[in-house]
């Protein structure tokens, strides 16, 4: 057999293996392919379970359901929890966490029932939507002040003080807590107070900066709820420290 057909059958010999080797690979990385795919399925349903399982029907709920209404949007869903007697009350928008794509108030029923009753409050869980199926973060925040103005123009209706008005937020609640407090400072709308715990800070720090500094002064007195050792907890100690400086 002559040189240049030993090299044509070489040739040959190594195209087959060749493309026995792609075709090898192409089915391993379709293999792999639909493993993720049926995975990521997989763990949309498994969230789309445990979101279900974090709501209540009416009959379950210890608060009152509630719809906020607003003009040209959606309501915004609330649970209220009213004290039994007393005039004049302060009020708490108690804000749930779960990274702004889970999380739901229904699981704050328990313990704003108790806060209502021990701090002789009204409280009220802001429902605020999640940030899926192209929901912005910012839409949840704006339920929020929407929330906080609609309770403060009906504050006789339900007994609040207009000047005790708290906004109380749990890491993505605690967020919408804080960037709430600027809108309503932008629009001269004062709050009492402010608890912001082991919140995710994001671009709080620049909606702060944005603020005349006699707004960033008027911003309401805050407490931040810290846990050790944790990323996201320590993103509130630059917040803290703007703060401080502008007297908040």
């Amino acid at each position: 057999m002559s040189r240049t057909k030993r090299e044509k059958k070489s040739w040959k010999v190594w195209m087959k293996i060749f493309g026995i080797i792609l075709l090898i690979i192409i089915l391993l990385i379709g293999g792999v392919l639909l493993f993720l795919v049926h995975q990521l399925r997989k763990g949309a349903e498994g969230r789309a379970v445990n979101q279900a399982a974090m709501v209540k029907s009416d009959e379950e709920l210890l608060g009152e359901h509630f719809y906020v209404p607003r003009q040209g949007l959606d309501p915004v869903d609330v649970n209220i929890y009213l004290p039994e007697d007393g005039e004049n009350l302060p009020v708490v928008f108690n804000l749930h966490g779960g990274a702004f794509i889970a999380g739901d108030a229904d699981t704050l029923d328990s313990q704003s029932l108790r806060l209502s009753q021990d701090w002789s409050a009204v409280i009220v869980t802001v429902n605020y939507k999640l940030a899926v199926d192209d929901i912005a973060i910012e839409y949840g925040t704006q339920e929020v002040v929407d929330t906080v103005k609609y309770f403060l123009e009906h504050a006789e209706e339900y007994r609040i003080d207009p000047n005790k008005a708290v906004l109380l937020g749990y890491s993505a609640g605690g967020y919408h807590a804080a960037m709430a407090a600027h809108t309503l400072e932008r629009a001269g709308i004062d709050l009492a107070a402010q608890v912001l715990c082991y919140s995710f800070i994001g671009e709080v720090l620049d909606s702060f900066n944005a603020l005349s500094q006699e707004q960033q002064a008027n911003l309401p007195a805050t407490l931040f709820v810290l846990a050790d050792n944790d990323p996201i907890s320590d993103g509130s100690l630059g917040y803290e420290t703007a703060l401080r400086g502008g007297g908040g």
